[in-house]
Formats: C-alpha cells, sequence, structure tokens
C-alpha cells in the first residue's frame, strides 16, 4: 500500500494560511466541524498545524483573558510544527504519526510542497482489509520462533492439498524476544481440523482457531 493511494488531496480538505486571525481560524472550525487543520502558506507550502488545542495553549501562555482580543492574533502565533511524511513514504509510516495527531500530512518528494492528509479512518480503512476483517473464513493464530526459515512456504504447504483460498496472512511481534504470532485466515472450509494438525505437524504452535462468520449471521446469533 502507496501513501498516494490513500492520501485526501488538499484540493478536498480546509486549510488556513499563517496570516489570518485566529478569530476567524476559530470560525472556520466551527464552520466545517474540525478540530484541527493544516497550515499551508500561499506557495502551497506546509508549515505544520493549528486548532483548538492550539489556539488555547497559545492563548493561555500569552496571558490573554479578553477573547475579544483573537482578531489580533494570527495562526503563526499558534502554529504547532509537525513534521509531515513524504508521498513516497511506506504507509506504515503513518502509524508513528497519527498515534499523537488528527491527521497525517503529506507532503511531496521535495519535503515541503503540502499534497493532502491521510485520515485516521483511511488507516482505519487499510487495517481491516489487511486483517481480512469482517470477512467469513477461518482464524488460526499460530506461535512462531524468530528467524525459522521459510515459515510461510510451510504454511502454504499446510493449506494447499484443502484447495482452500488464503484471505489474509500477518505476522507480528509477539512481545518478547524469541516468539512471532502468525494470523492465517482462509475461506470457509469443512477441513479446519486437518488443517490444524498439518499445522502442528509442521511444528507451528496453533493458539487459537476460529470461525469467523458473516456479519448478518454474527447479529443474529
Amino acid at each position: 500500500m502507496f501513501i498516494r493511494n490513500c492520501l485526501t488531496p488538499r484540493e478536498e480538505i480546509v486549510t488556513v494560511t499563517p496570516d489570518i486571525s485566529l478569530q476567524e481560524t476559530l470560525d472556520i472550525l466551527q464552520k466545517n466541524g474540525l478540530d484541527s487543520v493544516p497550515v499551508v502558506d500561499d506557495k502551497g507550502l506546509f508549515l505544520g498545524i493549528t486548532g483548538y488545542r492550539y489556539i488555547f495553549k497559545a492563548l493561555l501562555e500569552e496571558g490573554v483573558q479578553n477573547l475579544e482580543t483573537l482578531k489580533d492574533y494570527k495562526v503563526s502565533d499558534a502554529l504547532y510544527l509537525i513534521d509531515p511524511i513524504s508521498v513516497d513514504s511506506d504507509f506504515e509510516d503513518t502509524f508513528p504519526v497519527i498515534v499523537y495527531h488528527p491527521f497525517v500530512p503529506v507532503v511531496d518528494e521535495d519535503g515541503f510542497t503540502f499534497l493532502g492528509i491521510v485520515k485516521i479512518s483511511d488507516i482505519e480503512a487499510v487495517l481491516t482489509t489487511t486483517y481480512g476483517h469482517g470477512i467469513p473464513g477461518v482464524r488460526f493464530l499460530l506461535g512462531v520462533l524468530i528467524d525459522v526459515p521459510h515459515e510461510m512456504e510451510q504454511i502454504m504447504e499446510c493449506v494447499k492439498p484443502f484447495d482452500v483460498n488464503i484471505i489474509t496472512v500477518v505476522t507480528f511481534d509477539a512481545g518478547d524476544a524469541v516468539g512471532r504470532r502468525i494470523l492465517l485466515k482462509i475461506e470457509p472450509t469443512p477441513h479446519t481440523e486437518n488443517i490444524r494438525k498439518e499445522l502442528e505437524k509442521k511444528g507451528f504452535r496453533v493458539l487459537d482457531v476460529k470461525e469467523v462468520k458473516p456479519a448478518e449471521e454474527e447479529e443474529n446469533s
């Protein structure tokens, strides 16, 4: 997955320039139902972000008590600096950013020209697809040791004789120095138990086996 495939382009989002007043910025946020927005200058260069949190933090630090003076302050007075990611970055580079910020700003290869944002809903959609969430099938959670060769090849050998399609295979850290987890999800099959036995013969620890039903069945069950 590439950043450009899940990018909401600049033309479709609200941005502000650093020279407009904080009062105007608050009006823009309220009108569009937003908490924060990217700050982009007249040349299209990304400068940072601003929003309710950053505006009121700046006002508190300035000791401002009369909100009528908001028109005297500019966005540049409440600008929060955030490192954008390049449009050529890997998708997983969005994760550390979205944990702390409402969106991920994306710039062109030059490192400055603002192209758009990746929203948390975009990241959620990609992860949902990656894990095959909501797709009926059989889910195997496997425990494996780090640096054991040909693990994926062995998994394929276990599944192939039963002529079932693989929905997804995802590996992730088990939280210790020597172990990892593999999530294998295959299409519904009557051969679940046989596949489990084949996996165990290959040395995989089968930690969990779960049949994932269609959403309609889950709601009615």
